[in-house]
């Protein structure tokens, strides 16, 4: 897969094909991109992840009690 964002600074504009391509059927795609949508500002994935996070900071292990089958 290759993938190349670019701008155009003109109607006709050029990409390369790399080697192994040769001789296979491609699917060109063309879409106008969006920097703002493509890389999301850190602090709304925070918010979004923030309300999952829990710590295991206090937790202490006992293997007596993990054991006890009574």
């Amino acid at each position: 897969m290759v993938r190349h964002i670019m701008i155009p600074s003109e109607e006709n504009s050029t990409v390369s094909i790399p080697a192994e391509f040769f001789g296979t059927k491609v699917e060109v795609l063309m879409y106008p991109f969006d920097n703002k949508k493509a890389s999301p500002d850190s602090d709304t994935i925070n918010d979004i992840f923030d309300k999952h996070l829990y710590s295991f900071g206090d937790f202490r292990f006992n293997r007596d009690e993990a054991n006890n089958y009574d």
